[in-house]
This record gives C-alpha cells, structure tokens and sequence, in this order.
C-alpha cells in the first residue's frame, strides 16, 4: 500500500470512515462503535476492515480482527444458547468471508454457530443451495458435527445447552479453545 505512494500523498479509494478504522486496528485497538457485539454494525465494521486489509495485504490488521472477533464476539456466547447470527444468510456471508480471508479460527466458529441453527431448521434455501459456497472442508465438517451434536442430543444444542464439547464447551479449533 506504502510503497506505491509519493512522499507527501498517498491515494486510496476507501472513505475517510473505514481508513481510520483501519489505522485503529493497525495501532493495536479494536475500532470504534464495535463493543455492542450483538450490533449489525459492529460485524459491518469489521467486515469493511477485512476488505480493505486484504486488498492492501494487511495479515497483521486481518489477524487481529480475528482475534477480536472471537475472543469478544463468539466464544463467551458460544457457550450460551441464545448466541446465534442475525440471520442464517449472514452466517453464510461471514463463513464466506472466513474462507476467503483463511480465518481459521472465526471460521470454526462461525460453522459451528450455522450448524446448530440449521439443525433447528433455519434452512434460508435448499440443503444444497447453502452449502454450495462452503468449499473448505474443515469447515464444512464443523457444520455437520454441530448439526449431529444437536441430533444426537435430542435438543439444539446438546444436553448441557451449549455445543458438542466437553464440559458443555464447544471443542474449538483444534479441539480446544485458545
């Protein structure tokens, strides 16, 4: 992004708004208005970060995104039942975006996430139609064992209320959370 650019300017095509979100990340702080983590904004936000940090070649921006997204969006509410995204369609484009970006770690848990919902019928098309996009097969697998963990218990989400794990804990990446 850096080296292309004159001394004294430098041209990029994203607003004024994302860029500073940017610069924030780059400096080691979670961007502004993203701590209502329940909030479309908060995900909007960050999804216009990993955007720009991918087009720029930014890993360590697109790190610690991930980072904060796990360890303050998904996995204290992992644990709950009442965690889910805003809708099914929006857990597609996140698990999307994961894929695209390599997150590993937000991946799992957005495919676990998806696979209890749709365990619970929260099918927005046809089987085959939303899985279509999910091409990495761990994530994929992730998705059929939420989906199996629901089955198999009886209820959505396990006989603890809260995954597949043990203790009640989703396993997470890697079988263990970070």
């Amino acid at each position: 992004m850096l080296t292309a650019c004159d001394a004294t300017r430098l041209q990029v095509e994203e607003n004024r708004e994302v860029m500073e979100s940017v610069l924030i990340v780059m400096r080691g702080s979670p961007p502004v208005n993203t701590f209502d983590t329940r909030s479309t904004a908060c995900w909007s936000i960050f999804k216009k970060i990993l955007i720009v940090a991918d087009k720029y070649d930014m890993s360590l921006v697109k790190e610690r995104c991930e980072k904060w997204l796990v360890s303050r969006c998904l996995r204290g509410r992992m644990r709950s039942h009442t965690f889910k995204f805003q809708d099914v369609s929006e857990g597609f484009e996140w698990l999307a975006i994961c894929q695209k970006f390599d997150l590993k770690d937000l991946g799992w848990y957005c495919a676990y996430d998806l696979g209890t919902q749709l365990a619970q019928g929260a099918w927005p098309r046809p089987l085959h139609d939303c899985l279509e996009g999910v091409t990495c097969p761990d994530m994929l697998k992730t998705i059929l064992e939420a989906v199996q963990a629901a089955v198999n218990s009886g209820g959505p989400l396990g006989p603890s209320g809260s995954g597949a794990g043990p203790g009640g804990e989703p396993a997470g990446p890697g079988h263990g959370l970070e």
